[in-house]
């Protein structure tokens, strides 16, 4: 079995008299060099760019692209013969998906690993979830199971990203509403004739108060941007800590934990019900995560079971109800089977806290241009009363 490569390679070899450019992946460049050796002699080799406006596919294509496949592989169709038929049948990323996958195949890599290796087109969850079914013998299902998973999260994550946007575009709102009224509309009115036949009035409190407001929206602002930096490129960053960090946040804890949890249990739920032991298993296990908290449960997991203790209480990303059964549950068969049913209860907390988002944050959205307009009202009308009743008096 080919193992997990993380970078894709383009590689000119000379065959005899032909010359040819061929893609192959490797863990580095001596690997890949390696690899493209036996197509014949390596005349360069150099790193695939990444291209940052070729997204690759979109759920919907990936979906079609996984499906199609899957049924394909069902039917003892042979996996190139699939992906030859894909290539003369689809256009655009489908096409593009499947000529990436059809050489390394050729080249003796297996579809998991060929289709993880494409994180344009297979990205984050995706990728690991075909690898790690795959890896189990059961290509189709594994296909199937990530054609799934990412319909359920595509319709999930829509209407949560949608409203990250939404509760932004009303956060820059409301604080270009109390920028506004701070910087232009207050200084032209203190200064204009009107409000200065008031000589003993003090507006100071409603200059305060207004800068009060915009500096509480702007805190709320940059406290939300750390939240999702932390979530996306923090992770990336520095993913043990900041995993400890999300930890400690209960809705964000399940959202950005949870479909780690889901990938990992479902992978560890496979060995085990293919008779792995439960050392290699948690070792797999520990490489085949990706870095953060649940990667470091597997390491400290496994170390445990060595040293003779239960593996299962080194799970700190577990509920501590699960931790509790997983320590008591002696019959490897019935440990495989929990251990499935822990990974879809993983996913479908995370589909339940991603349709949490919405309305959260439009609440917190609708709130914040609700104070804005407020105190924009209060800070241009109450000055005008205390005029009025300066001057009267």
């Amino acid at each position: 079995m080919a193992s997990l490569s993380n970078d894709t390679y383009v590689a000119r070899v000379r065959d005899g008299l032909e010359v040819r450019d061929i893609m192959v992946v490797g863990n580095s460049e001596g690997d890949a060099r390696s690899r493209a050796k036996r197509e014949g002699h390596v005349i360069s080799i150099k790193r695939q760019r990444k291209q940052l406006l070729n997204t690759g596919m979109n759920r919907n294509e990936r979906f079609v692209f996984l499906m199609r496949l899957s049924t394909m592989v069902g039917s003892r169709f042979p996996i190139t013969d699939a992906l030859e038929l894909m290539m003369k049948t689809f256009s655009g990323k489908i096409r593009e998906a499947a000529k990436n996958a059809l050489p390394m195949l050729e080249r003796g890599v297996t579809l998991g690993d060929a289709l993880a290796a494409d994180t344009r087109n297979f990205p984050g969850a995706i990728g690991l979830l075909i690898k790690t079914g795959a890896a189990s013998g059961d290509t189709p299902g594994a296909l199937r199971e990530a054609a799934e998973f990412e319909r359920e999260i595509g319709e999930a994550s829509k209407g949560a990203n949608m409203a990250i946007i939404r509760s932004f575009v009303y956060m820059f709102l409301a604080l270009g509403l109390l920028m506004i009224n701070q910087f232009m509309v207050m200084p032209k009115m203190f200064s204009s004739p009107i409000m200065k036949m008031a000589k003993h009035a003090d507006f100071t409190i409603w200059l305060t108060l207004g800068s009060v407001a915009m500096w509480i929206t702007v805190a709320l602002m940059v406290a939300l941007l750390g939240l999702v930096g932390l979530a996306s490129f923090g992770r990336r960053l520095a993913p043990d800590k900041v995993d400890a960090f999300i930890l400690k946040l209960p809705i964000m804890r399940d959202i950005v934990i949870s479909q780690d949890n889901y990938v990992g249990l479902f992978r560890l739920s496979l060995l085990v019900k293919a008779g792995i032991p439960m050392n290699e298993a948690l070792s797999s296990c520990a490489e085949a995560s990706r870095p953060g908290a649940l990667r470091e449960d597997f390491k400290r997991a496994h170390h445990g079971l060595k040293r003779g203790d239960k593996w299962a209480k080194y799970m700190s990303t577990l509920h501590p109800t699960d931790r509790a059964a997983l320590m008591l549950m002696p019959d490897i068969d019935e440990l495989g089977k929990n251990l499935g049913y822990m990974a879809d209860q993983s996913k479908a907390l995370y589909l339940q806290r991603l349709a949490v988002i919405s309305p959260v944050l439009d609440v917190i959205s609708g709130l914040l241009i609700s104070i804005a307009g407020f105190i924009v009202l209060l800070v241009t009308t109450l000055p005008q009363l205390q005029v009025v009743s300066d001057v009267m008096s």
